[in-house]
C-alpha cells in the first residue's frame, strides 16, 4: 500500500531517477519545472518526506530531492557515511544536473548537510532554508542548544548499539518524538521511510551527527537564508534559531508556534510560503526572529 507520500509524488507526476555520482548510485525524486529547490531529508528519511512541498510545482519551482546512501532507495558503498561525504554528494548532483541559483532546503541532518554545501561550495547557490536542526548536536560544556535527549558519551554508545541491535524499536522511539500532534497517515508514511534506511549505514551517520560541529560553517555562509523552527518541537529549543541567525550573516530565524520537528510536513502552507519568498525574493530584516502561528 502507497503511503500518504509516494501517493502525492504519483498525483504530481513525480519522476524517480536512479543517478551515479561520485562512486555512489543514488535515487533522485523530482518533480516539477523552473526555479531548483534541492531538499536534503533527515535522518532515518528520504527525499520523498519533502511531498508536502510538491505544490510549489504549480507556483514555478522543481523539486529535486534525493535519498541519501544507505536511505530510502539508496543504497551505499560507503565505508562511512559522513555529513561531509553527503555535502560533496550533493555538490555534485547539482553540478550533475547544471542547475543555476539553487535554493538548499535541509530537515535535520540534511540542514548539516546544506550547511556544509553552502560553507564550502557555495557556486550555484542563491538561497539555504534550516529545519529544526542546531549546529552542535552533541552535549559540550556551554552550549546550549544540543539535542535534548540528556545525551552522554554513555547514552551515544547506547544509542548506537540500540539502532545496530533493534532497528525497528530504536525508530518507533524516534519517530514518536517527531509530529506535536498524531496524525497516523504521517507517521505511518515517515515509518515507512525509516523502514528503508540500513540500520549500519544510519548509525555511522547518526556517530558522524554526533561529531559533526557547524557553527564555522555558519559564519561563512553568505547567502541569504531561514532558519525554520517547530515551536513545540521536542528535539532542539526552538531558541537555537536566534543562535543561528546570529552566527549567519543573512539569515532570518522563524518558528512556527504550533509544530514540532518537521514544520514542512506539519505546516506546509506557513513554511512553502516562507520558502517561496526566500526563493524568489530573499529574506526581509535579517537577524529577526518572528514566531508564526500554524494553521
Amino acid at each position: 500500500m502507497q503511503s500518504v507520500f509516494d501517493q502525492a509524488w504519483a498525483a504530481y507526476n513525480g519522476r524517480h531517477d536512479t543517478m551515479s555520482l561520485g562512486g555512489e548510485t543514488i535515487m533522485v525524486h523530482r518533480a516539477g519545472t523552473g526555479h531548483p529547490l534541492v531538499c536534503i531529508h533527515g535522518w532515518a528519511m528520504g527525499g520523498t518526506s519533502f511531498a508536502p512541498q510538491l505544490p510549489l510545482t504549480n507556483q514555478g519551482f522543481e523539486i529535486i530531492a534525493p535519498d541519501l546512501p544507505g536511505f530510502g532507495d539508496s543504497a551505499t558503498s560507503m565505508e562511512a557515511p559522513t555529513i561531509q561525504k553527503m555535502a560533496y554528494l550533493i555538490r555534485d548532483l547539482i553540478t550533475h544536473l547544471d542547475v543555476p541559483e539553487v535554493t538548499l532546503v535541509g530537515w535535520s541532518m540534511g540542514a548539516s548537510v546544506a550547511w556544509h554545501v553552502a560553507a564550502t561550495n557555495p557556486a550555484s547557490l542563491k538561497a539555504l532554508v534550516s529545519i529544526d536542526m542546531s549546529p552542535r548536536v552533541a552535549p559540550e560544556d556551554g552550549w546550549a542548544f544540543p539535542l535534548s535527549s540528556g545525551m552522554t558519551r554513555e547514552t551515544i554508545d547506547l544509542a548506537i548499539h540500540a539502532m545496530r541491535t533493534d532497528w525497528k524499536g530504536y525508530c518507533d522511539l524516534f519517530l514518536d518524538r517527531i509530529l506535536a500532534d498524531p496524525n497516523e497517515e504521517i507517521r505511518t508514511a515517515l515509518a515507512a521511510l525509516s523502514g528503508q534506511a540500513d540500520p549500519e549505514a544510519a548509525s555511522q551517520a547518526w556517530l558522524s551527527l554526533m561529531q559533526f560541529d557547524a557553527r564555522a560553517d555558519l559564519t561563512q555562509i553568505q547567502v541569504p537564508a531561514l532558519a525554520i523552527h517547530g515551536g513545540r518541537s521536542v528535539l532542539y529549543p526552538q531558541t537555537v534559531g536566534h543562535e543561528i541567525a546570529r552566527l549567519m550573516p543573512n539569515c532570518r530565524a522563524i518558528v512556527l508556534d504550533h509544530v514540532g520537528h518537521a514544520p514542512h510536513i506539519e505546516a506546509p502552507d506557513a513554511f512553502n510560503a516562507h520558502l517561496r519568498t526566500l526563493a524568489m525574493r530573499g529574506p526581509p530584516a535579517p537577524s529577526l526572529c518572528q514566531h508564526i502561528t500554524a494553521q
